[in-house]
């Protein structure tokens, strides 16, 4: 299986000339095209998670949101951007490879943007299973460069910024949402040895993020901030679920892949597991309400990280996240393998 950087690379290849030939489309060399023409016609709807302040998450369907990709100025600064290991441990391919991207950082705030990308780090490797493996992971900086500092709609609505991944707040209507052009991003994300996750700090102190299915954005300068990356990876590198719900929702669909939800009450799913003591409090069961639904789907304890961003991963999710990471480490090859099913603790 090809790992991630090959996906990403592949991407950037083949949206660039498909992109640079759509009437409209991407400025030429030295041009930045208007605010209209940088959002262009949208695509269907998507869903977003939603990140407060105060730890509490909910997932809300937001108009929709286009994105110019990568153009033919784009793909120059991407290939000509510099790599920075912040912290290099070994091989890729016995290694995870976590990659930092940033925007809204000036070519003299470089300084900066090393240092919002150091701090996110170290909130990611303060949470296990990522703690236990932090020696095992290297971490890649991509020097992304903007025009302007900042990012849009920062502090306010309207405030209009050139940057080189278009990231913004209120992306949907919704304030501390930070959307970006995600194939602008990936585009410089494949600049880094291998891409096994992808975060992107945005160059601002108000508290923000947004979940993409190839990365998560999170805001540079809020000391809060990193959490949404830790929650984030739950998802791309575990396949976890969340386990929140809306209040009035029942799930009525086939049982889901995830690991860590379920629609047997019996929770079967990691019936190894009951009973057990679960880093985020209390013991290992089966809860009602998970997957954005409150009823008709169980999750394996009251509270996690997959729920509220404050607390740690539950047993399960530990695991799950535990063998992901170890999957990365022991492949031989720098991406793909999946994680293995929750069916009996691992070994070790």
């Amino acid at each position: 299986m090809p790992g991630r950087r090959s996906v990403l690379l592949t991407v950037a290849a083949l949206l660039g000339p498909a992109l640079a030939a759509v009437p409209g489309g991407p400025a030429t060399a030295g041009e930045r095209p208007p605010a209209e023409q940088r959002h262009p016609e949208p695509r269907p709807g998507e869903w977003r998670e939603v990140f407060s302040p105060d730890g509490t998450l909910s997932r809300v369907r937001i108009p929709p949101q286009p994105e110019t990709g990568p153009g033919a100025r784009d793909r120059r600064a991407a290939a000509a951007a510099e790599v920075v290991a912040l912290q290099h441990t070994g091989p890729s391919s016995t290694r995870f490879d976590m990659v930092i991207v940033g925007d809204g950082y000036t070519a003299a705030e470089a300084g900066t943007l090393r240092r919002h990308a150091q701090s996110k780090w170290a909130d990611i490797a303060a949470t296990e299973p990522w703690r236990k493996h932090r020696d095992a992971v290297n971490v890649w900086l991509v020097n992304v460069v903007s025009a302007e500092s900042g990012v849009d709609n920062d502090p306010v609505q309207g405030v209009d910024r050139d940057t080189a991944l278009d990231m913004r707040f209120f992306c949907g209507g919704i304030e501390r949402l930070l959307c970006l052009d995600e194939a602008k991003a990936q585009a410089y994300a494949a600049r880094a040895p291998e891409a096994d996750a992808v975060v992107a700090v945005g160059n601002t102190v108000k508290y923000g993020g947004a979940g993409y299915p190839s990365l998560a954005t999170v805001a540079g300068g809020n000391s809060q901030a990193g959490r949404i990356a830790v929650h984030e990876l739950g998802h791309s590198v575990g396949g976890l679920a969340d386990e929140y719900y809306t209040p009035g929702t029942a799930y009525s669909g086939g049982e889901p892949d995830r690991p860590n939800v379920t629609t047997d009450p019996g929770g079967a799913k990691w019936a190894s597991y009951h009973g057990r003591p679960t880093p985020d409090g209390g013991t290992i069961g089966v809860f009602e309400g998970g997957h954005q639904y409150e009823h008709g789907i169980y999750r394996p304890s009251e509270d996690s990280l997959m729920r509220t961003l404050d607390k740690p991963f539950n047993l399960v999710g530990l695991d799950v996240m535990d063998r992901a990471v170890r999957a990365e480490i022991t492949s031989g090859a720098g991406g793909g393998a999946a994680p293995a099913a929750v069916d009996s603790p691992p070994a070790g």
